[in-house]
């Protein structure tokens, strides 16, 4: 099954949630500095709108990513379904099991 396996998927999610955090986090930072003045806090604000820029950019990307792996790892399940049936049902069968043991009874 080592050929099925996608790596990083929950990494992928994590490093989705830091970014998405960091660009809410730099928003709400320009909004509440946006009616104050002076040179040097318009060039933080220029600087900081590039970086947040750039986050989204890299979110973008994350996020096509994490749904690429989706994709594949989907597609590969598929694949081995399909080239091992019965081994598919026996894994299926003995998940239920163990879920059906460890259920708590009502």
């Amino acid at each position: 099954m080592g050929k099925y396996r996608v790596a990083g998927l929950r990494d992928v999610e994590g490093a989705i949630g830091q970014v998405r955090s960091l660009v809410e986090d730099a928003e709400a930072l320009l909004r509440n500095t946006a009616g104050h003045a002076g040179g040097e806090l318009e060039a933080a604000r220029a600087r900081l709108r590039d970086q947040l820029d750039r986050a989204q950019d890299l979110f973008q990307d994350a996020r096509r990513s994490a749904a690429e792996s989706y994709r594949q790892a989907s597609a590969q399940t598929d694949a081995y379904v399909h080239d091992n049936p019965w081994r598919a049902v026996g894994i299926a069968i003995a998940v239920g099991v163990v879920i059906g043991l460890l259920a708590p009874r009502r």
